[in-house]
């Protein structure tokens, strides 16, 4: 897919992931502490794929769309690390919460509209397809990055690993009986 049909995807699972999270429960603490988790994450990855793969593509001297850009992921940055510090049970939550979620919107909008549509215009399609190619391989590895950072944490908690060593050990004999069962009928 070319660079520009991945950041659209991109912006429109912020926007579902967001309505979501709006949505939730103001009583449910423990559901929208995790919802603020994948927003935050989602939102790293956003910034980290544009600044570094994105923006730097723009093949235009006049780099004001840029600079708006990343003036624009700082400030979300910035207001969904507030958030992540306020209880989601708090007065104040839910305000930071309509500043954030008016921010991360105005900025979509504002990339789609310009931004992307700019690219459209002054990248050749071979230019989008490789910088698309370049987005999934970068989702790819980020994916797998934390995928060993979550494993890691995991085994560093002793009875969690006891646990899985347990449970994979019983799951290896029991294939090893089945194995054993459907060798002896097949004599």
């Amino acid at each position: 897919m070319d660079a520009l049909g991945l950041v659209r995807q991109d912006h429109r699972r912020l926007e579902a992931l967001l309505e979501r999270f709006q949505r939730a429960d103001l009583s449910d603490v423990e559901e929208r502490t995790v919802l603020l988790d994948q927003l935050n994450t989602a939102l790293r990855h956003h910034v980290d794929e544009e600044e570094s793969l994105l923006y730097p593509a723009y093949p235009l001297p006049d780099r004001d769309l840029l600079t708006r850009g990343t003036a624009q992921h700082r400030l979300i940055t910035t207001l969904a690390d507030e958030l992540a510090t306020i209880p989601p049970d708090a007065t104040t939550f839910q305000p930071k919460l309509h500043a954030l979620a008016t921010q991360i919107r105005a900025h979509l909008n504002a990339e789609d509209a310009t931004l992307l549509t700019a690219l459209e215009s002054l990248l050749d399609d071979p230019a989008l397809l490789d910088l698309g190619r370049r987005l999934e391989d970068r989702k790819h590895v980020v994916a797998a990055q934390e995928s060993m950072r979550s494993t890691t944490a995991l085994l560093r908690r002793p009875r969690l690993l006891l646990k899985v060593g347990l449970a994979a050990t019983a799951a290896l004999a029991a294939i090893a009986f089945v194995i054993t069962r459907r060798n002896a009928k097949g004599r």
